[in-house]
């Protein structure tokens, strides 16, 4: 987790302190949401999901053709964070060729 958190520290500028820190991943949802994306937070007795979708994009996991599940939803907004970075990176690099 400590690679997971370091990275968002670099990219986010949002520090992580442990997995109880829902505080500081809530300020990941609140950047993704000022960049136009909708995050979708699903619980239940054993299943963590974290989805996004953008007009421009659209959903997140549909692109990967998973099923975006993971162990805590702190990470699943991290990972969700992470992916949107990417996919944005992504655009850019096309849009500048």
């Amino acid at each position: 987790m400590e690679d997971l958190f370091t990275r968002i520290k670099d990219e986010y500028n949002v520090e992580i302190r442990d997995l109880e820190d829902m505080t500081s991943a809530w300020r990941l949802v609140d950047a993704l949401k000022e960049g136009g994306w909708v995050v979708y937070i699903i619980t239940s007795k054993g299943r963590n999901q974290v989805d996004a979708w953008h007009r421009d994009f659209g959903s997140l996991f549909a692109q990967f053709g998973e099923s975006p599940q993971f162990r805590s939803v702190l990470e699943g907004i991290c990972n969700v964070a992470l992916l949107v970075k990417e996919i944005e990176r992504s655009k850019k690099r096309s849009e500048d060729t």
